[in-house]
């Protein structure tokens, strides 16, 4: 009995060193990609800082030329902006309406003005017998001051419709092209509209432009685009195309060739971009790398310090993008190779952080 128990123990150990040796043998490979995987990790952890809530990386320079990251300073440009949206012929002849009708109530106003006064002095010379010794009855009295008071609420109404058709101009067109119309300003430049001598044109310029719109801006058919007309600016339009996303303005074209309601190209082109404003810089496009929707270059601020910084990317340019000078500084050191590569390795390193959570 004791023999077949001694057996069974030996039997059942060889067993086990054969399973031992068994999973030792075929796990060996993911043992062996286990360690390496550690060590990257402590490399990665190592390589990204953190300052003020802010990540860099840090690589050394033996790392910085064995991976190829390559920088440049970051250059001050002389670009020059063209502005290029579509713009509408408007026709007037709502405004024509308005102002016609305009004209119309004010002739009333006028005309109820010296009515009033009429009446008001024929009320007061009829109290002025009736106080005399009732030389006028109280019943002729009273009949003065009801048509009195009649003529006082009509002048009132029409006075208040003349309020009304100037709110709507004000909304439709803005101050400058209602004080045409109520104070007779700029009374030429309406009669060539009137007459169909010149154009209003509705511009609408991207919001990324001046605040400061144009005073001319060049105009071209759709499909001729080698005729030009030129258009100065009258006025801020107060309503806005809905069809086109931007600012709105008036402009005038003394031409009558260009069809009410057609669609034209409105360009211009600006001087170089001002110093005035501040500084702008160019950013090549092989420093430019996008993480969701978002541009950003990675600066290196020391030997062996790179920060990744956001740009805008509205202005752009034939070899990368324009932009005006604020977390990036005119001779920054911008990396224009390697960047992906930078990007890569702070997104494993918080990628670590978020398994480790």
């Amino acid at each position: 009995m004791k023999n077949k128990l001694n057996a069974f123990l030996v039997i059942q150990a060889i067993l086990i060193l054969i399973l031992v040796w068994l999973l030792t043998y075929f796990g060996r490979d993911e043992f062996n990609n286990i360690k390496p995987n550690s060590d990257i990790s402590k490399t990665t952890q190592s390589l990204i800082k953190s300052a003020n809530g802010v990540n860099y990386i840090t690589l050394s320079p033996e790392i910085q030329s064995n991976s190829g990251i390559k920088t440049q300073p970051v250059q001050t440009s002389d670009y020059i902006k063209n502005l290029t949206n579509y713009a509408t012929v408007l026709s007037i002849d709502l405004l024509i309406e308005q102002k016609n009708r305009f004209n119309e109530i004010k002739n009333q106003i006028s005309l109820l003005s010296n009515e009033l006064e009429r009446d008001k002095k024929n009320y007061e010379r009829f109290k002025a017998l009736n106080d005399d010794n009732k030389n006028v009855s109280d019943k002729a009295l009273q009949e003065m001051k009801v048509n009195f008071e009649n003529t006082k609420i009509k002048l009132q109404t029409t006075q208040e419709l003349i309020t009304g058709i100037k709110q709507n101009i004000r909304a439709q067109w803005g101050e400058i092209i209602l004080s045409m119309i109520d104070a007779g300003a700029r009374k030429e430049l309406f009669e060539f509209l009137v007459q169909g001598k010149a154009r209003i044109i509705k511009v609408t310029l991207p919001e990324n432009a001046d605040n400061q719109p144009p005073k001319n801006i060049s105009l071209a058919l759709i499909d001729n685009l080698n005729e030009k007309f030129l258009a100065s600016y009258l006025a801020e339009s107060p309503t806005l195309d809905k069809s086109i996303k931007g600012k709105t303005y008036f402009y005038i074209v003394y031409s009558n060739q260009l069809r009410i309601d057609s669609k034209v190209i409105a360009n211009q082109v600006q001087d170089k971009l001002s110093s005035e404003s501040g500084k702008y810089l160019a950013i090549p496009k092989e420093a430019v790398i996008w993480n969701s929707g978002q541009a950003w270059v990675y600066v290196q601020s020391s030997e062996n310090k790179f920060f990744r910084k956001s740009i805008e990317t509205t202005t752009e340019s034939s070899n990368g993008w324009i932009v005006k000078e604020n977390q990036i500084k005119e001779n920054d050191l911008i990396v224009i190779n390697g960047a992906q590569l930078l990007l890569s390795e702070e997104f494993k390193y918080q990628i670590k952080n978020e398994n480790d959570d």
